[in-house]
């Protein structure tokens, strides 16, 4: 007969009374499922208080720009798979507004509080919406984004004026033939193309009707120049890059004075060659910049195209109104909501205590306490024994897989991110847990066949091993990653730029372990009838590394369908947001600063969910295949 591991009787007797007291009846329920539905409550209400009372104050404005259907219709067709014209006006819309943000050095634009919607309602109708934490900021927002937007509509049309015009140009110089005298704009385009100021979609090609500045309408005049305005911020913001990239190069940051700068740069891409592309590239830029420039200034002088976006014509602003209230926060009816949910989740538990033994099930694991502690310590001593640098390992290993992530994707594959370090590391550290548990979890069974046929224990004891393990590998390992970020922000900003947010740690790994077990007991069951699992799984677990956010912003798939999908189907996807999302920040390019925030309660809730569903089926089937270990075995 098996062997059986138990507590010593002294040590059990007194939790014995303990479960006695809670498996007592307090009118339909026994004590311990009373606690266990008060215990879902508040912790519902401790997760969704702290982002429900903390929700900013805003205000909503709206904008409204009406545009010709007829004259700008083709602005709604496909240029690129998934993406129309209207797509990237939009984009270059907010990109202008980003960019005249930084110039004012106000990094807040692009936060929740501090952003611009653009809402598609119909056909010539774009609602644009400000959102601020004030309503002066709100219409001022909607407004300029509004505008800006009738500036990119119109570029959208004089690009495609602009193509025939400078084919017109091409078509004569291939001939032979040279502008009349005292036709100044056609010198211009002239100019334009030989410099390739005016890059375009699709390349410029010899048009043989002629199109210049007199045949143009006025609507055309007021396309014509607002496509140069978009072309020539471009062009700007391309200048401020490269010079940004000559101070890194050659440490000119602290020259103030143009000409010793100039000066200073020069004498450094003598001497570097990395220096000296860039700064030929940077003049060839200016060159460009100025021919745009000299076109956009004639077009003022001469044909009065001044830009306003209120004038009633083919693209038009409606400013919007001050708003007189903010929005309404709803903070009662969330926080019931939340107990509600947290009421649900405990009858759920209640439910299934009763169907599968919950609470005799946790006894019994409680009673293999000692047990349990001493195979998690068996594990940590087996992972590092014969090693010189030990428990330094958990402390290495991830710092090392980090340095290869940030020299590819910050010097072979740039990305732009900031504080990339930080980045890297706070979704690494959660992935490693998440791999080495599966993995482990998918093989506890197995690996410990032997201990399976000779003595008597709950067999849910290795699975559950095999995630505790890991977790405490995990949070050996934070450590390195505070050292990181207290590295990083201190050589980035100067300071440290920790938020109060971080104390949902406990909470989010709770979360994730929840998950992980699931998985562990229903893979370490699998792994058993099914021995092809251990081989699938290291397969799987590759493939899942990609389809997560570890070394890439979810958004950079896309903000739409493709990461909803990837979030529903993918829970990891999830909870490596809600670490960036506490300790990171939101995803910023590299010269802004990342801000903490708590995580989206409304995910966190649905993130819940699905790890105790998934709980709750690995649970399921690794009881009722758990019997039949010993045979298969």
């Amino acid at each position: 007969m098996a062997n059986t591991i138990k507590q010593p009787l002294n040590q059990t007797t007194g939790w014995r009374a303990i479960g006695a007291a809670l498996m007592a009846r307090r009118g339909a329920l026994p004590l311990y499922q009373w606690l266990w539905l008060i215990i879902c409550i508040v912790g519902a209400l401790s997760v969704a208080l702290p982002p429900i009372l903390t929700r900013p104050i805003i205000y909503f404005a709206d904008a409204e720009v009406r545009f010709d259907t007829a004259r700008y219709g083709p602005i709604y067709q496909p240029v690129a798979p998934n993406l129309t014209g209207m797509d990237i006006a939009i984009a270059d819309a907010t990109e202008a507004l980003r960019l005249g943000a930084l110039a004012r050095a106000d990094v807040r634009f692009g936060l929740p509080d501090f952003r611009v919607e653009y809402l598609l309602p119909e056909p010539g109708v774009v609602v644009v919406r400000g959102i601020a934490g004030n309503a002066v900021e709100a219409k001022t927002l909607a407004d300029a984004g509004a505008a800006e937007l009738v500036r990119q509509i119109r570029a959208a049309g004089g690009r495609e004026i602009l193509r025939n015009m400078l084919g017109w140009q091409l078509w004569q110089a291939l001939n032979g033939q040279t502008p009349v005298p005292n036709d100044r704009f056609a010198w211009l385009l002239r100019d334009i193309l030989r410099l390739d100021a005016l890059p375009l979609s699709r390349p410029i090609e010899p048009f043989s009707t002629p199109r210049t500045l007199a045949d143009l309408s006025g609507e055309e005049l007021s396309d014509v120049a607002r496509a140069l305005e978009s072309r020539y911020d471009l062009w700007r913001f391309a200048i401020n890059t490269r010079n940004a990239t000559l101070d890194a190069l050659c440490a000119s940051a602290g020259i103030t004075e143009t000409a010793t700068r100039e000066a200073a740069l020069r004498s450094c891409a003598a001497a570097n060659p990395a220096a000296a592309a860039e700064l030929a590239a940077r003049d060839r830029t200016i060159a460009q910049l100025r021919a745009i420039d000299a076109a956009i200034n004639y077009m003022i002088r001469e044909a009065g195209t001044r830009f306003n976006a209120d004038q009633v014509s083919a693209a038009y602003r409606i400013p919007a109104a001050l708003p007189a209230a903010p929005e309404p926060r709803y903070e009662l009816p969330l926080i019931a909501l939340a107990a509600l949910v947290g009421a649900a989740l405990g009858l759920g538990g209640i439910a299934l205590d009763r169907s599968a033994g919950v609470l005799p099930k946790l006894q019994e694991l409680w009673q293999y306490r000692e047990l349990i502690r001493n195979l998690v310590l068996r594990d940590l001593r087996a992972r590092y024994k014969g090693s010189t640098l030990g428990y330094l390992w958990t402390q290495i290993a991830p710092l090392g897989m980090m340095m290869v992530y940030v020299i590819v994707f910050s010097f072979l594959l740039p990305n732009g991110i900031a504080m990339f370090p930080v980045f890297v590391i706070v979704g690494l550290l959660p992935w490693n847990y998440t791999a080495e548990a599966v993995l482990n979890g998918t093989r506890s069974i197995i690996d410990n066949a032997a201990l399976v046929k000779k003595v008597y224990f709950p067999r849910e004891v290795l699975p559950l091993v095999a995630v505790g393990s890991s977790l405490l590998n995990f949070i050996l390992s934070l450590p390195m990653m505070l050292l990181v970020i207290i590295i990083v922000q201190m050589t980035t900003l100067g300071r440290l730029n920790l938020s109060w947010t971080i104390i949902y740690l406990p909470v989010i790994m709770a979360l994730q372990t929840v998950f992980l077990a699931g998985l562990a007991l229903l893979l370490g069951a699998g792994a058993v009838f099914f021995r092809d699992v251990v081989h699938l799984i290291g397969i799987v677990i590759n493939i899942w590394f990609f389809l997560t956010p570890v070394i890439y912003p979810l958004s950079t798939i896309s903000e739409g369908l493709a990461a909803r999908v990837i979030r529903w189907l993918n829970p990891l996807a999830s909870i490596i947001e809600f670490y960036r999302d506490i300790i990171y920040g939101n995803v910023v390019p590299v010269g802004l600063i990342p801000t903490p925030g708590v995580p989206s309660l409304s995910a966190m809730l649905r993130v819940g969910v699905t790890a105790l569903v998934v709980l709750a089926i690995g649970y399921w089937v690794f009881q009722r295949t758990s019997r039949h270990f010993g045979e298969e075995l």
